[in-house]
């Protein structure tokens, strides 16, 4: 059992203060039994206990500072807390300073953390403490930039790696919009095909030696598609290119079977320089090698063309013309005019004693004149594609038609007429000229189209069930008739019609015929 030394009242053995005055406990009652230390001044001189001169608060024996206050208790020897200068008149603070780090009341059993040296209770600083420290923070200062640098050795060796990092966006110029180089590739969805005279010429020149021939010559073929693109920089087509190729391995012909964009100038430009490839020479007879080219300013103007080539080469009807084609034919020596006979000499005059010598002197003047005058230059004829351009000039509805001239006297006839009759003329105008050969005619009719869009029209009504309405195109009008049900459908077939091609309704003679009971 444990027992204050003030009240004397019991506590466990597990207790240690006095819930009644704070006194420390004792074992048993060693304290009451211990002998009375003096009194001291300030003190009530019971058990020996020490009464602070501030607050009153009762200490134990020994103890230095006040509990409850922290005053500085009177220790033997000591002039009383009163006797000393502005001892009473000083705060708690002012005679105690705290220590660092402790701030707000001060509890009982915190004499430790309140203990001061004697240099502070004097007020006097301490030079080796205040050295010390300052080594301290130095040393601490040192220890932390060598950790750091560790640290980054370490983290910048692990593995054998660089730390990751973001990436860091690298500021580029902005040149707007992308430049595409052309390019020249073969149709991924076509395949290269030889058609043989005979089946001993097909064996002979495969696909494989023909890719191999357009491999040797794609350069010089790319080279003549960017000489297109300098006049027209948007120029982009896919073809399929027709070469006769003979048996020695040289190429007796070309055409364009089909193309995505129609333009002779292009076909012209391209037939020509495959017209001058070089095949391995076989033993069988001549072949035809059918190339599925695509000609993109970009990669990714390629998948569009090729697949507008295969939908073309879908719906070409056999045996169907191509758009472009030449035949080299035999150079034909051009007919030069068999020189001028001189003139006869003029029969002599007949005189009993012939020409006197003025005579003949005048004569020969004569003659030497007239074998010196110039003689009159032939008229220059014009070039075959001026001729045939001044004689469609020469009818008013040719006036949006063009004509491309290729050698061997081949023409292509391009542009719009307004129905076939005025497309089958165009071709023999254009056959009369002297000096053509052939022509392609690849002119389009007006009434061909106004057609396409009246089919293309019918059938969008067919298919949103206003199977009573009849369209008819003229140009860019169409006329609707017929029946409907409902004022809603005479409408819908409008949009219909609008939607389905470029096309706009002049006159809508579209019925309502609501029918039995609405029905």
């Amino acid at each position: 059992m444990k027992s204050c030394p003030q009240c004397g009242r019991s506590y466990p053995d597990s207790d240690t203060f006095c819930e009644t005055d704070g006194a420390m406990l004792v074992a048993g009652g060693a304290a009451r039994a211990a002998s009375p230390a003096p009194s001291h001044p300030g003190g009530d001189g019971e058990g020996g206990a020490i009464e602070c001169p501030t607050c009153g608060g009762r200490a134990e024996p020994g103890e230095v500072i006040c509990n409850y206050c922290g005053t500085r208790l009177v220790a033997e020897g000591e002039p009383p807390a009163a006797a000393m200068p502005g001892t009473a008149q000083m705060g708690v603070s002012e005679r105690l300073p705290p220590a660092a780090g402790r701030t707000g009341p001060r509890e009982f059993g915190d004499e430790a953390a309140y203990a001061q040296t004697p240099a502070e209770e004097e007020g006097e600083p301490s030079a080796g403490r205040r050295l010390a420290g300052f080594l301290g923070y130095i040393i601490a200062a040192i220890v932390a930039l060598a950790a750091g640098i560790w640290l980054a050795i370490h983290l910048s060796g692990h593995h054998g790696e660089a730390p990751p990092t973001a990436p860091v966006a690298q500021a580029s110029p902005s040149p707007g919009p992308a430049l595409q180089a052309p390019s020249l590739t073969l149709a991924r969805n076509q395949q290269v095909t030889v058609k043989g005279a005979d089946l001993a010429g097909a064996l002979q020149r495969d696909p494989a030696s023909a890719r191999a021939v357009f491999d040797a010559n794609h350069d010089a073929l790319l080279d003549t598609y960017k000489h297109a693109l300098e006049g027209n920089a948007g120029l982009r087509d896919g073809m399929v290119v027709r070469l006769h190729v003979l048996p020695d391995g040289g190429v007796a012909g070309g055409a364009v079977i089909v193309s995505t964009t129609p333009n002779p100038s292009l076909d012209a430009e391209v037939v020509t320089a495959m017209s001058g490839w070089k095949f391995p020479a076989v033993s069988g007879g001549a072949t035809d090698v059918d190339y599925p080219l695509i000609f993109a300013s970009g990669p990714g103007d390629i998948g569009a063309l090729e697949a507008d080539l295969s939908t073309r080469l879908g719906a070409r009807a056999p045996g169907e013309m191509p758009e472009y084609a030449i035949s080299p034919s035999p150079a034909v020596a051009a007919a030069t005019p068999a020189p001028l006979a001189p003139p006869p000499p003029p029969a002599a005059l007949a005189t009993p004693s012939g020409p006197s010598p003025a005579e003949l002197r005048r004569e020969r003047r004569r003659r030497e004149k007239v074998a010196s005058a110039p003689r009159p230059a032939r008229p220059a004829v014009p070039p075959l594609g001026d001729r045939v351009s001044e004689a469609l000039r020469g009818e008013r509805r040719f006036g949006r038609v063009r004509a491309y001239v290729s050698p061997g006297g081949l023409v292509t006839l391009t542009g719009t007429v307004f129905d076939s009759s005025a497309k089958s003329a165009a071709e023999r105008k254009a056959r009369n000229v002297s000096g053509v050969t052939s022509v392609v005619n690849n002119l389009t009719t007006e009434t061909s189209q106004w057609a396409a869009n009246q089919a293309a029209i019918q059938a969008a009504l067919q298919a949103a069930g206003l199977t009573g309405v009849t369209a008819k195109v003229i140009g860019h009008a169409c006329y609707l008739s017929g029946s409907v049900k409902t004022d809603l459908d005479r409408q819908r077939a409008v949009t219909v019609a609008v939607g389905a091609a470029p096309v706009k309704v002049e006159s809508n003679l579209i019925n309502v015929n609501p029918g039995f009971f609405g029905f």
